[in-house]
């Protein structure tokens, strides 16, 4: 089962929902520090969601309302949202614990867990894909890029930024080469220099997936991928029901006009999401959960 057709999200959008969402507004910047402690997120707004509404991923229509399945795990009950210069910050809170996955042994396959963080940077819901694509509910559209992490067989195993502009292999192809500058080959991961992504329609199947360096250098990776972490950090609570991320803004990439696509002085819209396979799920199945987004959230600059 292919994680991009079920995943645990975290959403970031700049583009209309079928949800209503919550009203954003402007946030002076905060620094985070990822070290599991989650006292410097007091003074930043909640956003809630109602537990016990974790459902399965097997659907894929936009107007579909999937069905409850118990899996606490992936029960998002709080989630919030700040920034500082460089970097957007995520935190999660859940009914039972982020990140679990089980290491498999032969005969049971290893577990994945994924929360992932997908940016509209355009306003336009013309380009990006859309949420219910992936089985996510409620949906939202317009999602150019993601960020996640990803833990596979008992650890975190992946640390990646993620385009969703393409809509067939001629344009992913095309891609690979935007975003390693040109230097792309077939069969070779990295790494290479970051190009640049080029915005456009979208779909959930057709995405390239990359982990940036410090050394500010790309890997290309992809599900269940050896171990392979970048610039995006996490850190949990010690019970495992928080979650904080960093994900700095350079991660993203530029456009193909050579502007950031992510930057501040921009206004985004926001959707938090969990998602993972089922192996210790009490209904050993799929599931994810979806906050309504947070809109207009703008990215103020730091005072002088």
């Amino acid at each position: 089962m292919n994680h991009h057709t079920n995943r645990l999200t975290v959403a970031l959008t700049l583009t209309c929902c079928l949800g209503l969402g919550t009203a954003g507004r402007a946030e002076p910047p905060r620094k985070i520090i990822i070290d599991g402690k989650f006292d410097d997120w007091a003074s930043v707004p909640s956003h809630m969601d109602p537990p016990h509404n974790e459902h399965n991923t097997s659907h894929k229509g936009k107007a579909d309302i999937p069905e409850h399945v118990e899996h606490a795990d992936v029960d998002l009950l709080e989630y919030k949202l700040t920034h500082d210069a460089e970097n957007l910050y995520a935190y999660f809170r859940a009914r039972g614990v982020i990140g679990r996955t089980r290491k498999g042994t032969f005969g049971n396959p290893s577990g994945r867990y994924y929360a992932i963080l997908a940016v509209d940077v355009d306003h336009d819901p013309k380009t990006g894909y859309w949420l219910h694509e992936g089985g996510f509910y409620p949906t939202s559209g317009g999602y150019d890029v993601n960020a996640e992490i990803e833990w596979y067989a008992g650890r975190m195993n992946a640390t990646p930024y993620i385009n969703h502009c393409c809509v067939n292999q001629a344009e992913l192809d095309e891609a690979f080469l935007d975003q390693s500058a040109g230097a792309y080959q077939k069969g070779m991961n990295g790494l290479y220099p970051p190009g640049f992504v080029r915005l456009g329609e979208g779909t959930y199947r057709y995405y390239t997936e990359w982990v940036y360096h410090a050394n500010n250098a790309i890997t290309f990776v992809r599900d269940m991928c050896p171990r392979t972490l970048g610039n995006i950090t996490g850190a949990l609570s010690p019970d495992g029901h928080e979650l904080e991320m960093k994900i700095p803004m350079k991660g993203f990439l530029i456009d193909q006009h050579g502007k950031p696509l992510v930057a501040l002085g921009r206004k985004i819209n926001a959707s938090f999401s969990l998602e993972a396979s089922g192996e210790l799920a009490a209904d050993g199945k799929w599931a994810s959960n979806t906050g309504e987004p947070i809109r207009d959230y703008y990215l103020e600059p730091p005072r002088k």
